[in-house]
């Protein structure tokens, strides 16, 4: 890979220092996705194909704004190793590990950091990591994601606009994602064997569907509601909607960065 100069990693400390001292800072992206399935149409590389492909656009497009860390590649996956491949590493471990890269990079000196969630068994991980980062270093930590599969937020007006597959259409290696890598990497899709696969119940309370939210979390064994990995609507997937979605994830998240780091530091009170 050539050097990229919105990679954290590709710079030198001498750079990374004149990164801290410029004001206003960079906001700092940490990624973190999973190598899971997707479906018998997809590579189990999925999530952290979308996260690298959606923050290098971003952090090309931020121009100095934004310096994007590697991508940790595994997270909370236990869920899902009834398929062959996945990668499972536990609560614990997943949460210490990503909370040490944010307080890391907090220790150096910069003031805003972005925990970047490609993989949605990942989010209270990524929650808690960030609140660790901020009660350890002060700095300003939070989490989201660039994944709709994930969470809709930052595009769920272009998602329901552009989604075709119907109620339960979204949610994991489905019509978002595969979109996104036909878009992105079209190589690593066989639209063959794209499937709608839509075991997840709907109730009163509980639903996972975009945008009705649900009034509780749960998560149970991948295998016993979902016959291929796929929980959505594979099939309904094009890549000119997965273009449209790309642009408008990356502009927006864009936006959101520059947004973010206006995010003061203020002083704390001791009340005792």
């Amino acid at each position: 890979m050539p050097r990229q100069p919105w990679r954290y990693d590709h710079l030198t400390w001498i750079e990374i220092r004149d990164m801290i001292r410029r004001d206003p800072q960079p906001v700092i992206a940490i990624p973190i996705g999973a190598v899971e399935d997707h479906g018998a149409h997809m590579a189990i590389s999925t999530d952290n194909d979308i996260l690298e492909g959606v923050l290098a656009e971003c952090g090309r497009r931020a121009a100095g704004d934004l310096l994007v860390l590697p991508t940790i590649p595994f997270g909370f996956d236990e869920h899902h190793m009834d398929f062959p491949g996945v990668i499972a590493i536990d609560i614990e471990t997943t949460l210490a590990y990503l909370a040490q890269t944010a307080i890391s990079v907090a220790r150096h000196g910069f003031s805003h950091i972005l925990i970047v969630n490609g993989h949605g068994s990942n989010q209270s991980i990524c929650d808690l990591a960030a609140r660790k980062c901020v009660l350890a270093t002060g700095a300003i930590c939070a989490a989201t994601t660039v994944n709709a599969a994930v969470d809709p937020a930052l595009i769920a007006d272009v998602l329901e606009q552009e989604r075709r597959g119907g109620y339960g259409s979204v949610g994991h290696a489905c019509e978002f994602e595969t979109a996104l890598m036909l878009h992105l990497h079209p190589d690593r899709v066989d639209m063959r064997h794209a499937e709608r696969d839509i075991g997840q119940l709907k109730l009163k309370y509980f639903n996972w569907d975009h945008p009705e939210p649900s009034a509780y979390a749960w998560q149970d064994w991948w295998s016993r509601f979902s016959r291929v990995g796929v929980c959505g609507d594979a099939a309904a997937a094009t890549p000119e909607a997965g273009a449209r979605l790309f642009e408008a994830t990356v502009e927006r998240f864009v936006e959101l960065i520059r947004e973010f780091r206006t995010i003061p530091i203020r002083p704390r009170v001791d009340h005792h």
